[in-house]
């Protein structure tokens, strides 16, 4: 048993005090602990710091030099060891379009690390990001590999997998909405981007079961006087998260404002959106099979598409809350009760109570992870107080 304390503890709904919380066989056992005399454990004192729950990643392709397509453990652990640094305790390992082969790879790769265990950041389940996309906004996926006829494929995709996982799918495809209302009515998480659907279908596509817009305002139809599109219906429907990259390089500061503004707070969920070059200087790189330069920290194909971020969380909530007018609290949620909610594992994890995970990171007064700690187990290779 440990006692974790702290000078500001931050709950789903308030914050405490100079307090303290309790973890035990990988689990937060009790919350609000004032009298230490009483406890039996070892007691890590945190001192000034600000104990938060554990970051969740819901997207990220890779980072240190690795890629999740590379398909082999070393990588998959590179990752979870590199996300662990900006605070992430759980994430999605994310593909990108190509063919079905080097697709069923990563999956299988993702599922066999996941069961062997990582070093790093929890494996949730993986997120595939194409083939099921509209060529037209493809971004930085291979236009060879695009899919913009859903089958059977899919179906083979997911058993390849054999567990729960999440895909996207650009819901103006022939038949897309069929499949979207199948597979969320399995379980599964579907979440729609990378499309040219109008308002309408992206309605649709929400109330057939989707619930995520991937890095809304990127590779989708901007907003017009008479085309509103999928941009517009993530804003004014709450029944639909938007993922948000907030760089300040992807997205105007305008349209973040516009989104913070319009969107509830308890719909947005911050994501990375990382690639290989994640923690790694300018250079030569590659996202997938898609060759990559990156400069000044900005990745780019060689057409000058952006390709995926080099982006941390932990910068991530250092941009909302240096540049806009938004609750410290409501920034914490968008990057770990938001995203549990969103893939329905918020009873598990994603804020700080009684029964859930303990994953933790411990923040200073300028926002640098000092202390990680994933199922109830201190990170070792995050700089200790």
């Amino acid at each position: 048993m440990v006692l974790l304390k702290a000078k500001e503890i931050y709950l789903e709904e308030k914050v405490l005090f100079n307090s303290a919380i309790a973890v035990e066989n990988g689990c937060i056992t009790a919350v609000d602990i004032q009298q230490e005399q009483s406890f039996c454990g070892d007691i890590i004192d945190l001192g000034s710091l600000k104990l938060l729950p554990g970051f969740i990643d819901i997207h990220v392709h890779g980072g240190n030099g690795y890629d999740i397509m590379d398909s082999t453990y070393e990588a998959v652990n590179g990752i979870s060891e590199y996300k662990i640094l900006e605070g992430v305790t759980a994430f999605c390992p994310t593909t990108v379009t190509c063919d079905t082969e080097g697709l069923k790879n990563a999956l299988e790769c993702i599922k066999q690390s996941k069961d062997r265990g990582v070093n790093g950041a929890r494996i949730i389940w993986p997120f595939i990001e194409g083939p099921f996309i509209n060529i037209l906004r493809k971004g930085a996926h291979r236009a060879e590999h695009v899919n913009e006829k859903p089958d059977g494929s899919i179906y083979d995709l997911i058993e390849s997998y054999g567990g729960k996982l999440s895909l996207l799918m650009a819901p103006e495809l022939n038949g897309a909405l069929d499949i979207i209302h199948g597979l969320t009515g399995k379980g599964m998480n579907v979440r729609i981007g990378h499309s040219n659907a109008d308002f309408e279908t992206a309605v649709e596509a929400v109330e057939n079961g989707s619930n995520i817009a991937v890095h809304l305002f990127n590779a989708m139809e901007p907003v017009s006087a008479r085309s509103p599109g999928i941009i517009s219906a993530a804003l004014l429907n709450n029944g639909i998260y938007a993922e948000i990259i907030c760089d300040l390089v992807h997205v105007h500061r305008a349209c973040l404002e516009l989104l913070l503004k319009v969107k509830d707070k308890d719909k947005i969920i911050l994501i990375t959106d990382c690639m290989r070059a994640g923690g790694m200087s300018d250079g030569e790189y590659s996202l997938g099979e898609e060759a990559v330069t990156v400069k000044n920290g900005v990745a780019r194909t060689l057409n000058g598409n952006l390709a995926g971020s080099t982006l941390k969380m932990i910068d991530a909530l250092k941009n909302l809350n240096d540049n806009f007018s938004v609750e410290f609290c409501d920034i914490i949620k968008m990057a770990s009760l938001n995203p549990a909610r969103a893939l329905g594992i918020d009873r598990e994890c994603g804020s700080i109570a009684y029964s859930k995970r303990a994953d933790l990171i411990a923040v200073d007064d300028n926002l640098n992870v000092k202390f990680v700690m994933v199922d109830g187990i201190v990170k070792k290779s995050i700089n200790m107080l």
